[in-house]
């Protein structure tokens, strides 16, 4: 039949009772029933009908097999609901497939709204329904008060005891109705109050994926048991309760603790005790507990079962013994049951985290002002994340600020920091949450997580293997440390890395130190990643060099740890070697800071080192010198260079230290110097039949001809240049040729052969990872756009290369992004932003110590004239002085409006 809904008008106002009830078990009901369910749905909505009808009840909404009324006195509900379960007690249903409602009665001043009603009487009737069983009536202390002692002949109320119901902010006092010919024995209500689960004391941050993905496997894949694994302190137990309470609304939910229980044969005892089963004469414990729990689909929470061996025989045994049952567990370790889905937990964002420290700061009255925040980030980021840690931390708050707390852990006091004292003992400070973990491994596990802990941010396995003080049992260790989440393993394509928490390493690291092995395994590290960077030379002159350059840059942190060891530990001379060994790769990867601040700390002991490690270390740091337009440090490098490699013999070397001392020249004018050391370098070469370095020796030329006007040849040397190294298997040098001659065909004015030159060396350095030519070919290709006064296309290319000579610290070139980018604010007819770059640039080219290059000649013989007439020529210079102490974020307001107009027109 079809339902008729009371039009809003006409529903009652002002202190209504509010009905809801819907059937319990529909689901069973339909496949039971088949084509017979809407039939039977049909009559029980005939028979609720009535029983409105009957006590002046209105129909305010029907949804599948729910139903909402609503009455303007209180008796005349609570007689309507004891009417429903009569009738609905005396049909004769087929099948036994009798119609169990439940039913939730609360009297309020629910607001009327344009669709019915609304507000918190409507939310607390709903969820009165919600907690009760099939056949119950259940009611508010409000509905009770008015309905009064004795609402029906014959009835009364019994008092349920106070309940939270979700989305109600306070506990609700609720009473079941109790009356002739209706059932008196039910089980406990359906709420939050009815379970174990103790109150949640602050709001769950950033789980939102981690709690809707443990709810699908439970709810949708009706997974058996869900266990959340992660290290300590992650924050399981915080996420279990959550989606234990949610729960908790819909069905039986029971938490058993196990942290204080060692022994797996106690469990079943421990969950009897949690479910209020008295242990048995007759039967086992587990059996009671499975008899207890059997028909009811409840969820058993399990919190904290890593220490517990064995008890994963108990646990499988549980869930064949209840079909209908769920497991919930926490633990710092699988259960490696067949039925088991796991969700290992890693700890929060930094962002996550930093909304947490601040809920908690609020929490304890501290309010922390703006300027706390790069503090609050620092501690959030020292804690690698994990909850605990955040809540350790913040309770410290009331004696220590942010900033204060940030230099606590940089003096590594992270680890006895105390947090509140109602938190159990293993989890009063990180110490003892590490501690707990660390005291259940062997002596080989803790050893190996000791070794894993010396390396920098992350290990491969073969790393890991080659330093094992206990290589048999190598693998076996590593499992138990991933098992108890100390060590982090994450799998890609054909590697694996191993890592840890920031804070599970200083634990780890102090355990070393204590057992007086630290140095001895920090030396054994950094020899090992000395012979990488040994190995790593030729490679990275050779044809997998992209490879190799990737593989270098997952290990820097592993070679930067390890070369400052050798330096702090007087193996200079082997740190100089390994230094020197990675030139192209401090280089094209953008370490030139390291680089030079090694380098500059490992040649100052001039007395110990042999003349061919200074000499290459000298070489090096020049190189990296150049990369940051620092002519100062780099031209006197190499001069010493020079005469060290020329005793050497080395005349390789002697060529490259010619061609690079040539580049400097030419950058500040000195042409003709520069021009002898290029032609010296290429009479070298071409004695010793070296192609690599005759190569060099043209490339090197092409520039200095380049800058000296002599356009014809600069190309021609750049081709020749390009055309050789395209024979030595070395993508990185036809990087370079490719990039000069670009520079010699567009001075040249052959744009088209200039674009295709920097077009092939922008792909060949992104694919290598590579960022001095991948800058240096956007810049050019920025300026090529802006002389064919493409301002869209030039701003984009010009941006994107600014960007990364800023990454480099290379102030030169830097200045030549800016220079262009004024050109193009001039094509753009915005004179004063062209000054304001300009002058910027002026500034950067001075600091450099660099003269004009070919380019921003062009720009200003093409576009300085008309900016200054526009502007006129006192405001003009006052506009570029003004842009000469512009910073880098008015600048970049610049550039960023610059482009956005630019792509607009």
């Amino acid at each position: 039949m079809s339902v008729t809904i009371t039009p809003v008008g006409a529903l009652p106002a002002g202190t209504v009772t509010l009905l809801f009830a819907d059937v319990e078990g529909s689901t069973r009901l339909l496949n039971l029933l088949g084509e017979r369910f809407g039939p039977a749905r049909a009559r029980m909505r005939e028979l609720v009908r009535e029983a409105a009808r009957d006590h002046g009840g209105f129909e305010v909404d029907w949804a599948g097999d729910g139903v909402f009324l609503a009455f303007p006195r209180a008796r005349d509900g609570v007689a309507a609901a004891a009417q429903i379960h009569r009738s609905l007690a005396a049909e004769p249903w087929p099948d036994e497939a009798e119609h169990r409602l439940r039913i939730g009665v609360h009297t309020g001043e629910p607001e009327l709204g344009v669709e019915g009603y609304v507000g918190i009487d409507v939310v607390i009737a709903s969820r009165i329904c919600g907690a009760a069983h099939g056949e119950q009536v259940v009611v508010s202390q409000a509905t009770r008060d008015v309905s009064g002692d004795e609402p029906l002949p014959g009835a009364s109320y019994r008092p349920l005891g106070r309940h939270r119901l979700k989305d109600v902010p306070s506990a609700a006092h609720l009473f079941q109705l109790v009356a002739p010919a209706l059932r008196e024995d039910f089980p406990p209500l359906k709420t939050l109050t009815a379970t174990s689960l103790p109150a949640l004391h602050h709001r769950l941050v950033g789980r939102a994926d981690a709690l809707a993905r443990v709810e699908s496997l439970l709810e949708v894949d009706g997974a058996r048991l869900v266990t959340i694994t992660g290290p300590g302190g992650a924050g399981k137990s915080r996420l279990a309760l959550e989606i234990a309470a949610r729960a908790a609304v819909d069905r039986p939910v029971h938490l058993v603790g196990l942290a204080p229980i060692s022994d797996a044969d106690l469990v079943p005892s421990a969950i009897a005790r949690a479910l209020g089963v008295r242990e048995p004469r007759s039967q086992t414990v587990l059996d009671a507990v499975a008899d207890q729990l059997g028909g009811s689909s409840a969820l058993l929470y399990l919190d904290n079962l890593e220490q517990l061996a064995g008890v994963s025989a108990q646990i499988g045994a549980l869930l064949d013994r209840v079909p209908d049952l769920q497991i919930l567990a926490t633990s710092r370790t699988p259960l490696r049951l067949s039925v088991e889905h796991l969700l290992p937990l890693e700890p929060l964002t930094i962002e996550h985290a930093t909304t947490l420290f601040m809920e908690l700061a609020a929490a304890r009255g501290v309010v922390l002002r703006a300027e706390a925040l790069d503090s609050v980030h620092e501690i959030c980021r020292r804690l690698d994340g994990l909850p605990l840690a955040i809540e350790l931390v913040a309770a410290r708050l009331v004696v220590l600020p942010p900033a204060e707390i940030v230099r606590a852990l940089e003096e590594g006091l992270a680890l006895e920091m105390e947090g509140p004292i109602d938190l159990p003992e293993r989890q009063r400070t990180l110490r003892a949450a590490i501690d707990w973990s660390y005291r259940r491994l062997t002596e080989t596990q803790r050893l190996l997580h000791g070794t894993l802990a010396v390396f920098s941010d992350s290990a491969s396995l073969d790393d890991a293997r080659a330093l094992a003080s206990s290589p048999a049992t190598f693998l076996a260790d590593l499992e138990a440390l991933v098992g108890w989440s100390l060590v982090r393993s994450e799998a890609g394509d054909g590697t694996v890395r191993l890592s840890m928490l920031e804070t599970v390493r200083e634990h780890a690291l102090g355990e070393l130190e204590e057992q007086g092995v630290l140095t001895t395994t920090r030396a054994r590290h950094a020899e090992r990643f000395l012979e990488l960077s040994l190995s790593a030379e030729a490679a990275l002159a050779g044809a997998d060099q992209a490879v190799w350059f990737a593989q270098l840059e997952v290990e820097f942190d592993n070679l930067r740890s390890a070369i400052d060891w050798l330096l702090t530990h007087n193996e200079t001379e082997a740190a100089l070697r390994a230094i020197s060994a990675l030139e192209r790769f401090w280089a094209a990867h953008g370490h030139l800071t390291d680089a030079r601040r090694w380098l500059a700390h490992g040649l100052a002991e001039t007395a110990a080192l042999s003349p061919d490690v200074r000499a290459r270390a000298l070489w090096t740091a020049a190189r990296e010198a150049m990369l940051q337009s620092d002519y100062a440090v780099a031209i006197p490098a190499l001069e010493e260079a020079l005469v060290l490699f020329r005793k050497l013999e080395d005349s390789r070397y002697a060529v490259f230290a010619l061609c690079e001392l040539a580049r400097a020249r030419s950058s500040q004018e000195e042409l003709e110097h520069a021009l002898r050391d290029g032609e010296e370098a290429l009479t070298i070469a071409e004695a010793a039949g070296d192609e690599r370095a005759t190569s060099a020796a043209l490339d090197t030329l092409a520039m200095v001809e380049g800058r000296r006007g002599d356009r014809r040849r600069a190309q021609e040397l750049s081709a020749r240049s390009l055309a050789l190294r395209r024979t030595l298997g070395d993508p990185l040098l036809i990087v370079s040729s490719a990039n000069t001659l670009g520079l010699a065909a567009m001075r040249a004015g052959d744009l088209d052969t200039a674009a295709r030159a920097f077009e092939e060396c922008l792909q060949l350095a992104r694919n290598l990872g590579e960022k001095v030519f991948t800058a240096a070919a956007l810049c050019g290709l920025g300026e090529i756009a802006l002389t064919r006064e493409s301002a869209e296309d030039a701003a984009d290319r010009l941006v994107a290369a600014l960007a990364l000579y800023r990454e480099l610290e290379n102030d030169r070139d830097v200045a030549e992004c800016l220079h262009a980018l004024g050109g193009v604010a001039a094509v753009r007819g915005r004179a004063r932003d062209a000054a304001h770059l300009w002058g910027a640039a002026d500034a950067r080219r001075k600091q450099a110590g660099a003269a004009l290059t070919p380019e921003e000649r062009a720009v200003d013989e093409r576009l300085q004239s008309a900016a200054a007439d526009d502007l006129g020529p006192s405001e003009y210079a006052n506009a570029r002085m003004q842009g000469r102490v512009l910073d880098d974020v008015a600048l970049d307001t610049i550039v960023s409006d610059l482009g956005s107009s630019a792509r607009r027109e």
